[in-house]
């Protein structure tokens, strides 16, 4: 059930356009170097910080926790996109990234996000949605507002 939610999700969010706009979370971690070496716990998964969230994006297939990390991951990035998504367009304000076509993959954005964190440190004990914003507008900026830079 938890590869097709998750396979769901990401080809729900692809359809909708909210993909890997799915960028906004976080969770906990003190830094990126902590991020690599640490073990995944369940402060973890609880922390709400944007280092916590970039050290579940980076699980590996050989850590324990690794298809919990990745799918906490991926729901967090599709529902924080689309919640913001949302909230963009039910406040008729302009969004705060705008994502390439065709759409990035979740693992795409996580990579991303996961290296952003790493060159990042000092956002790490950010709220998870507010560094994944900060990312996201980094990452993939909106033409018009790049224009005006």
């Amino acid at each position: 059930m938890g590869r097709e939610f998750c396979r769901d999700m990401h080809k729900a969010a692809s359809t909708s356009g909210f993909v890997a706009l799915a960028l906004l979370g976080g969770l906990m971690l003190t830094s990126p170097s902590a991020a690599q070496t640490s073990a995944i716990t369940g402060e973890t998964f609880t922390a709400g910080t944007t280092g916590a969230l970039a050290r579940l994006c980076g699980a590996t297939a050989q850590e324990p926790a690794y298809v919990a990390a990745v799918h906490f991951c991926h729901g967090l990035l599709v529902g924080a996109g689309q919640t913001s998504d949302s909230l963009h367009r039910r406040n008729g304000s302009a969004p705060g990234y705008c994502l390439s076509e065709p759409s990035p993959s979740l693992d795409q954005v996580a990579a991303s996000f996961v290296a952003w964190s790493f060159a990042n440190p000092q956002w790490d004990g950010l709220r998870a949605a507010d560094g994944l914003m900060r990312f996201a507008a980094q990452q993939y900026p909106c033409a018009r507002r790049a224009a005006r830079r």
